[in-house]
Protein backbone atom coordinates (compact mmCIF):
# COMPACT_ATOMS: atom_id res chain seq x y z
CA UNK A 1 0.00 0.00 0.00
CA UNK A 2 1.40 3.36 -0.87
CA UNK A 3 1.23 6.14 1.60
CA UNK A 4 0.78 9.74 1.38
CA UNK A 5 2.28 12.88 2.96
CA UNK A 6 -1.50 13.95 3.96
CA UNK A 7 -5.14 13.15 4.85
CA UNK A 8 -7.02 15.62 4.53
CA UNK A 9 -10.41 14.42 6.07
CA UNK A 10 -12.98 16.87 5.32
CA UNK A 11 -13.80 18.43 1.54
CA UNK A 12 -15.33 21.81 2.70
CA UNK A 13 -13.69 25.05 2.02
CA UNK A 14 -11.06 24.58 4.59
CA UNK A 15 -10.55 21.47 3.43
CA UNK A 16 -10.03 22.16 -0.15
CA UNK A 17 -7.71 24.99 0.91
CA UNK A 18 -5.78 22.60 2.62
CA UNK A 19 -5.25 20.54 -0.54
CA UNK A 20 -4.15 23.59 -2.63
CA UNK A 21 -1.33 24.70 0.03
CA UNK A 22 -0.46 20.90 0.19
CA UNK A 23 0.31 20.08 -3.21
CA UNK A 24 1.45 23.70 -4.17
CA UNK A 25 4.19 22.57 -1.63
CA UNK A 26 5.13 19.24 -2.98
CA UNK A 27 2.95 16.58 -0.47
CA UNK A 28 0.95 13.65 -1.93
CA UNK A 29 -1.97 14.36 -0.60
CA UNK A 30 -5.73 12.65 -0.25
CA UNK A 31 -8.98 14.16 0.65
CA UNK A 32 -11.55 12.01 2.28
CA UNK A 33 -15.43 13.37 2.24
CA UNK A 34 -18.15 11.94 3.39
CA UNK A 35 -20.52 13.47 1.34
CA UNK A 36 -20.90 12.43 -2.42
CA UNK A 37 -19.45 16.06 -4.18
CA UNK A 38 -16.89 18.02 -2.66
CA UNK A 39 -17.82 22.27 -1.08
CA UNK A 40 -18.89 20.31 2.28
CA UNK A 41 -21.44 21.67 4.50
CA UNK A 42 -21.47 25.28 2.28
CA UNK A 43 -22.08 23.52 -0.86
CA UNK A 44 -24.63 20.91 0.65
CA UNK A 45 -26.51 23.49 3.05
CA UNK A 46 -25.65 27.36 2.04
CA UNK A 47 -25.26 26.79 -1.48
CA UNK A 48 -26.99 30.39 -2.65
CA UNK A 49 -26.53 31.79 1.19
CA UNK A 50 -24.21 35.01 0.11
CA UNK A 51 -20.98 34.98 1.86
CA UNK A 52 -19.77 38.22 3.15
CA UNK A 53 -16.81 37.77 5.41
CA UNK A 54 -14.31 36.34 2.55
CA UNK A 55 -11.62 38.51 1.29
CA UNK A 56 -11.94 39.80 -1.99
CA UNK A 57 -15.35 38.13 -2.83
CA UNK A 58 -18.21 40.59 -0.92
CA UNK A 59 -21.73 38.71 -1.45
CA UNK A 60 -20.28 35.58 -3.41
CA UNK A 61 -22.78 32.71 -3.26
CA UNK A 62 -21.84 29.48 -0.98
CA UNK A 63 -21.97 27.18 -4.22
CA UNK A 64 -19.92 29.46 -6.45
CA UNK A 65 -17.20 30.03 -3.42
CA UNK A 66 -17.06 26.16 -3.07
CA UNK A 67 -16.87 25.99 -6.61
CA UNK A 68 -13.76 28.28 -6.84
CA UNK A 69 -12.18 26.66 -4.30
CA UNK A 70 -12.69 23.30 -5.98
CA UNK A 71 -11.46 24.04 -8.80
CA UNK A 72 -8.86 25.81 -7.70
CA UNK A 73 -7.90 22.49 -5.59
CA UNK A 74 -8.27 20.02 -8.37
CA UNK A 75 -5.55 22.49 -10.51
CA UNK A 76 -3.18 20.06 -8.66
CA UNK A 77 -4.97 17.13 -8.89
CA UNK A 78 -4.97 15.30 -5.44
CA UNK A 79 -6.48 11.91 -5.15
CA UNK A 80 -10.10 11.98 -3.93
CA UNK A 81 -12.68 9.83 -1.83
CA UNK A 82 -15.40 10.93 -1.77
CA UNK A 83 -19.20 9.15 -0.12
CA UNK A 84 -16.83 7.29 2.36
CA UNK A 85 -16.93 8.48 6.21
CA UNK A 86 -13.76 7.78 8.19
CA UNK A 87 -14.56 5.38 11.03
CA UNK A 88 -10.93 4.97 12.22
CA UNK A 89 -7.37 6.44 11.83
CA UNK A 90 -4.81 3.59 13.24
CA UNK A 91 -1.48 4.32 14.48
CA UNK A 92 1.17 2.15 13.32
CA UNK A 93 5.39 2.16 12.50
CA UNK A 94 6.79 0.97 9.65
CA UNK A 95 10.60 1.33 9.09
CA UNK A 96 10.70 3.06 12.07
CA UNK A 97 8.41 5.93 10.35
CA UNK A 98 4.76 6.62 12.69
CA UNK A 99 1.96 6.68 9.92
CA UNK A 100 -1.81 6.19 10.62
CA UNK A 101 -3.89 4.06 8.59
CA UNK A 102 -6.99 5.95 7.63
CA UNK A 103 -10.10 3.89 6.79
CA UNK A 104 -13.52 4.08 5.68
CA UNK A 105 -16.24 0.81 5.38
CA UNK A 106 -14.48 0.32 1.93
CA UNK A 107 -11.25 2.47 1.10
CA UNK A 108 -7.85 2.40 3.59
CA UNK A 109 -5.25 5.00 3.34
CA UNK A 110 -1.71 5.48 4.29
CA UNK A 111 -0.44 8.25 5.63
CA UNK A 112 2.42 10.33 7.56
CA UNK A 113 -0.10 13.00 8.52
CA UNK A 114 -3.81 13.56 9.09
CA UNK A 115 -5.66 17.01 8.85
CA UNK A 116 -8.52 17.41 10.02
CA UNK A 117 -10.92 20.04 8.18
CA UNK A 118 -14.87 18.66 9.00
CA UNK A 119 -16.49 22.38 10.12
CA UNK A 120 -19.17 21.03 12.69
CA UNK A 121 -19.38 17.66 11.67
CA UNK A 122 -22.63 15.96 11.14
CA UNK A 123 -25.33 18.15 10.19
CA UNK A 124 -28.01 17.59 12.40
CA UNK A 125 -30.52 21.31 11.84
CA UNK A 126 -32.41 22.06 15.05
CA UNK A 127 -35.81 22.02 14.80
CA UNK A 128 -38.53 24.83 14.87
CA UNK A 129 -40.16 24.58 18.31
CA UNK A 130 -43.49 25.01 16.62
CA UNK A 131 -46.77 23.07 16.40
CA UNK A 132 -47.26 21.18 12.96
CA UNK A 133 -43.95 22.83 11.57
CA UNK A 134 -43.12 19.32 10.77
CA UNK A 135 -46.04 18.57 8.70
CA UNK A 136 -43.82 20.80 5.92
CA UNK A 137 -40.69 19.93 6.27
CA UNK A 138 -38.76 19.72 2.72
CA UNK A 139 -42.35 21.81 1.40
CA UNK A 140 -42.96 24.95 3.19
CA UNK A 141 -40.85 24.30 6.13
CA UNK A 142 -36.84 24.50 4.78
CA UNK A 143 -33.57 23.75 6.81
CA UNK A 144 -31.88 22.80 3.83
CA UNK A 145 -32.84 25.98 1.43
CA UNK A 146 -34.31 25.08 -2.12
CA UNK A 147 -33.48 27.77 -4.61
CA UNK A 148 -33.95 31.57 -4.34
CA UNK A 149 -36.11 31.78 -6.83
CA UNK A 150 -38.87 29.54 -5.01
CA UNK A 151 -39.26 32.58 -2.78
CA UNK A 152 -40.25 34.79 -5.55
CA UNK A 153 -43.61 36.93 -5.12
CA UNK A 154 -44.32 34.93 -1.65
CA UNK A 155 -44.86 35.80 1.66
CA UNK A 156 -41.55 34.47 4.17
CA UNK A 157 -40.70 33.55 7.87
CA UNK A 158 -37.30 33.40 8.49
CA UNK A 159 -36.64 32.50 12.09
CA UNK A 160 -33.74 33.23 14.30
CA UNK A 161 -31.15 35.91 15.04
CA UNK A 162 -27.81 35.07 14.10
CA UNK A 163 -25.85 35.00 10.75
CA UNK A 164 -27.91 32.42 9.49
CA UNK A 165 -31.08 33.98 9.62
CA UNK A 166 -29.99 37.51 8.89
CA UNK A 167 -28.02 36.21 5.53
CA UNK A 168 -31.16 34.52 4.34
CA UNK A 169 -33.16 37.55 5.49
CA UNK A 170 -31.19 39.77 3.06
CA UNK A 171 -30.97 37.35 0.19
CA UNK A 172 -34.47 36.10 -0.55
CA UNK A 173 -35.66 39.82 0.59
CA UNK A 174 -35.00 41.62 -3.04
CA UNK A 175 -37.38 38.34 -4.57
CA UNK A 176 -40.19 37.65 -1.81
CA UNK A 177 -43.22 39.99 -1.44
CA UNK A 178 -42.67 40.35 1.68
CA UNK A 179 -40.29 38.93 4.79
CA UNK A 180 -40.82 38.53 8.74
CA UNK A 181 -37.75 37.78 10.64
CA UNK A 182 -38.95 36.81 13.94
CA UNK A 183 -36.52 36.05 17.03
CA UNK A 184 -36.68 35.52 20.67
CA UNK A 185 -34.99 38.10 21.53
CA UNK A 186 -34.67 41.95 21.15
CA UNK A 187 -31.16 41.91 20.26
CA UNK A 188 -30.04 40.18 17.54
CA UNK A 189 -26.29 38.42 17.38
CA UNK A 190 -25.32 38.92 13.82
CA UNK A 191 -23.09 41.44 12.24
CA UNK A 192 -24.08 45.18 12.55
CA UNK A 193 -23.69 45.83 8.80
CA UNK A 194 -26.40 43.05 7.99
CA UNK A 195 -28.54 44.49 10.87
CA UNK A 196 -28.52 47.54 9.22
CA UNK A 197 -29.27 46.43 5.98
CA UNK A 198 -32.24 44.79 7.19
CA UNK A 199 -33.59 47.80 8.85
CA UNK A 200 -33.03 49.22 5.75
CA UNK A 201 -35.05 47.08 3.28
CA UNK A 202 -38.43 48.30 2.29
CA UNK A 203 -40.24 44.43 2.44
CA UNK A 204 -38.73 43.13 5.85
CA UNK A 205 -40.98 43.46 9.30
CA UNK A 206 -38.96 42.61 12.15
CA UNK A 207 -40.82 40.63 14.64
CA UNK A 208 -38.85 40.78 18.35
CA UNK A 209 -39.08 39.66 20.89
CA UNK A 210 -41.41 36.71 19.16
CA UNK A 211 -41.61 32.68 19.01
CA UNK A 212 -43.08 30.81 16.20
CA UNK A 213 -45.65 28.34 18.08
CA UNK A 214 -47.51 27.20 15.31
CA UNK A 215 -47.74 26.58 11.76
CA UNK A 216 -51.45 26.56 9.83
CA UNK A 217 -52.15 24.72 6.41
CA UNK A 218 -53.34 21.48 4.18
CA UNK A 219 -51.53 20.90 1.32
CA UNK A 220 -49.84 24.30 1.85
CA UNK A 221 -48.53 26.67 5.00
CA UNK A 222 -51.12 29.13 5.16
CA UNK A 223 -50.23 31.05 8.27
CA UNK A 224 -48.27 30.97 11.71
CA UNK A 225 -48.87 32.02 15.11
CA UNK A 226 -46.21 33.88 16.83
CA UNK A 227 -46.34 34.61 20.41
CA UNK A 228 -44.80 37.63 21.56
CA UNK A 229 -41.87 36.40 24.79
CA UNK A 230 -43.00 37.34 28.28
CA UNK A 231 -46.63 38.40 27.25
CA UNK A 232 -49.90 36.34 26.80
CA UNK A 233 -50.18 38.05 23.26
CA UNK A 234 -50.37 35.73 20.10
CA UNK A 235 -50.53 37.28 16.49
CA UNK A 236 -51.86 35.22 13.35
CA UNK A 237 -49.98 35.84 10.57
CA UNK A 238 -50.31 35.15 6.45
CA UNK A 239 -47.16 33.50 5.56
CA UNK A 240 -46.10 31.05 2.54
CA UNK A 241 -42.84 29.53 3.79
CA UNK A 242 -41.13 29.57 7.15
CA UNK A 243 -37.00 29.32 6.50
CA UNK A 244 -35.16 28.12 9.43
CA UNK A 245 -32.15 30.13 10.87
CA UNK A 246 -31.47 28.62 13.93
CA UNK A 247 -28.24 26.72 12.89
CA UNK A 248 -27.37 23.21 13.42
CA UNK A 249 -26.47 20.90 16.10
CA UNK A 250 -22.90 19.79 15.91
CA UNK A 251 -21.92 16.14 16.29
CA UNK A 252 -18.26 14.59 15.82
CA UNK A 253 -19.72 11.30 15.03
CA UNK A 254 -16.84 8.90 14.62
CA UNK A 255 -13.91 11.50 14.93
CA UNK A 256 -14.83 11.67 19.11
CA UNK A 257 -13.59 8.24 19.46
CA UNK A 258 -10.18 8.46 17.95
CA UNK A 259 -8.10 9.51 20.83
CA UNK A 260 -8.18 13.54 20.29
CA UNK A 261 -8.30 16.03 22.84
CA UNK A 262 -11.91 17.52 23.04
CA UNK A 263 -13.49 20.22 24.03
CA UNK A 264 -17.84 19.74 23.52
CA UNK A 265 -17.81 19.25 19.63
CA UNK A 266 -14.34 20.73 18.92
CA UNK A 267 -10.75 19.63 18.32
CA UNK A 268 -7.84 21.46 20.92
CA UNK A 269 -5.14 22.54 18.96
CA UNK A 270 -2.17 24.67 19.77
CA UNK A 271 -3.17 27.92 17.50
CA UNK A 272 0.72 27.91 16.81
CA UNK A 273 0.84 24.69 14.49
CA UNK A 274 -2.51 23.59 14.35
CA UNK A 275 -1.42 19.97 16.24
CA UNK A 276 -3.29 18.08 17.66
CA UNK A 277 -2.29 15.90 20.81
CA UNK A 278 -1.49 13.52 19.13
CA UNK A 279 1.61 13.43 16.75
CA UNK A 280 1.20 13.75 13.06
CA UNK A 281 -2.85 14.89 13.81
CA UNK A 282 -3.66 18.49 12.99
CA UNK A 283 -6.91 20.40 12.70
CA UNK A 284 -8.02 23.72 11.51
CA UNK A 285 -11.57 25.16 10.50
CA UNK A 286 -14.44 25.16 12.75
CA UNK A 287 -13.81 22.34 14.37
CA UNK A 288 -10.89 23.23 16.28
CA UNK A 289 -10.54 24.95 19.03
CA UNK A 290 -8.03 27.38 20.97
CA UNK A 291 -8.98 30.46 23.01
CA UNK A 292 -9.63 33.43 20.87
CA UNK A 293 -11.20 31.21 18.44
CA UNK A 294 -13.49 33.27 15.65
CA UNK A 295 -15.30 30.66 13.75
CA UNK A 296 -15.13 32.18 10.22
CA UNK A 297 -13.98 30.76 6.54
CA UNK A 298 -11.54 33.35 6.39
CA UNK A 299 -9.94 32.03 9.71
CA UNK A 300 -10.06 28.32 8.93
CA UNK A 301 -8.04 30.02 5.72
CA UNK A 302 -5.20 31.57 7.56
CA UNK A 303 -5.29 28.17 9.75
CA UNK A 304 -4.23 25.92 6.82
CA UNK A 305 -1.49 28.58 6.10
CA UNK A 306 -0.12 27.68 9.94
CA UNK A 307 -1.26 23.64 9.46
CA UNK A 308 0.65 23.10 6.12
CA UNK A 309 4.14 25.19 7.45
CA UNK A 310 4.22 22.73 10.22
CA UNK A 311 3.09 19.34 8.10
CA UNK A 312 6.07 20.18 5.84
CA UNK A 313 8.45 20.51 8.61
CA UNK A 314 7.40 17.98 10.60
CA UNK A 315 7.74 15.39 7.03
CA UNK A 316 10.97 17.35 5.96
CA UNK A 317 12.76 18.56 9.00
CA UNK A 318 14.96 20.45 6.81
CA UNK A 319 12.37 22.67 5.72
CA UNK A 320 11.09 25.09 7.88
CA UNK A 321 8.27 27.29 7.30
CA UNK A 322 6.46 27.87 4.18
CA UNK A 323 8.17 29.74 0.95
CA UNK A 324 6.35 32.76 -0.56
CA UNK A 325 4.27 30.88 -3.76
CA UNK A 326 5.74 33.57 -6.24
CA UNK A 327 9.14 32.40 -5.00
CA UNK A 328 7.76 28.51 -6.68
CA UNK A 329 10.66 27.46 -9.39
CA UNK A 330 8.06 24.39 -10.33
CA UNK A 331 4.33 24.19 -8.87
CA UNK A 332 3.40 20.74 -8.70
CA UNK A 333 0.28 19.31 -10.84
Amino acid sequence: MDVVDVTIIGAGPVGLFGATMARLHGLSTTVMESLPELGGQLYALYPEKPIYDVAGFYGISGKDLAQQLIEQAQHFSPQLVLGESVQTITPLTLGGELLYEVATPTTRVRSRVILITVGIGAFIPRVLPAERAELFEGHGVYYLMPSLEHFRDRRVLIVGGGDTALDWTLAIAPLAQEVLLVHRRSQFRGQDESIRLIHEAPNVTIKTPFELTRVDGAQEIQAAHLKQVGVDRTEVVPINDIVSGLGFLPSLGPVKNWGLTLAGQSIVVDPSSMATNLQGVYAAGDVAQYPGKVKLIATGFGEIGIAVAQIRSYIDPSKHGLPHSTNLKTIPR
